[in-house]
């Protein structure tokens, strides 16, 4: 599903982030990435998720170039960010409406839905993640696993077919933890690719198909 072939990025100030990154990711695997902080983990993910673009290297999702001119026009975006989901590291810096349920269904309003189906996916997300009792409260009053949760909800809604979980347990306590790594383990399947960084050994453990691992030259290994 997705491809990447010698991508390399350096940040403005000249900064590396990647060094000659190849990667093969397919659809119904799930692929876990570790690495010390900075070694270019969220740098990797913002790049697949087209926040941010190689200087040299290419990026092809089902054979298809993804570049940023591509990614200027409307409908390509639409298109990409439709297939690919993303949580940020910092999930509240993706909270920015008046409501939980107003979060949920600000994407699939994005994509012209029926409001019929809007409303259908914003129910099932906010029963599976849930969020039923809090759909009124304002996103930037919860605790910090309800944010999580309020921020995955409004991913998965889009139902992309691949979901770039950049550590999903940061900054939760033990509880949010478990609840967060048992929902992320429900959501494994064969028409779903899943790619996660994490420094949990348990949710590695538990969930990897496949491991890679970022090193301080930010280069990216297969760790088996």
């Amino acid at each position: 599903m997705i491809q990447l072939h010698d991508i390399t990025y350096h940040y403005p100030d000249g900064t590396p982030g990647l060094s000659h990154v190849d990667l093969t990711l397919h659809k119904g695997e799930c692929c876990v990435v570790t690495g010390p902080n900075g070694c270019g983990k969220s740098t990797l993910f913002r790049v697949l998720n087209g926040l941010a673009f190689p200087q040299s290297g290419s990026y092809l999702l089902d054979g298809q170039p993804v570049t940023e001119r591509s990614l200027r026009s409307r409908s390509n975006a639409a298109a990409f960010h439709r297939r690919i989901g993303y949580l940020f590291q910092n999930s509240e810096a993706q909270l920015f409406t008046r409501s939980v349920e107003d979060e949920i269904a600000f994407g699939l309003w994005q994509l012209d839905l029926p409001e019929e189906e809007v409303h259908a996916r914003t129910e099932k997300y906010l029963r599976m993640l849930s969020l039923e009792a809090m759909r009124h409260r304002a996103p930037f009053h919860l605790s910090g696993g309800e944010k999580k949760r309020c921020a995955l909800a409004a991913v998965l809604a889009m139902e992309p077919e691949a979901l770039i979980l950049d550590e999903p347990l940061g900054g939760l306590d033990e509880e949010g933890q478990q609840w967060i790594s048992d929902c992320i383990r429900s959501l494994k399947g064969p028409d779903r690719l899943i790619l996660l960084a994490t420094h949990s050994r348990s949710l590695a453990d538990s969930i990897a198909d496949r491991r890679l691992t970022m090193d301080k030259d930010h280069r990216l290994y297969s760790a088996e």
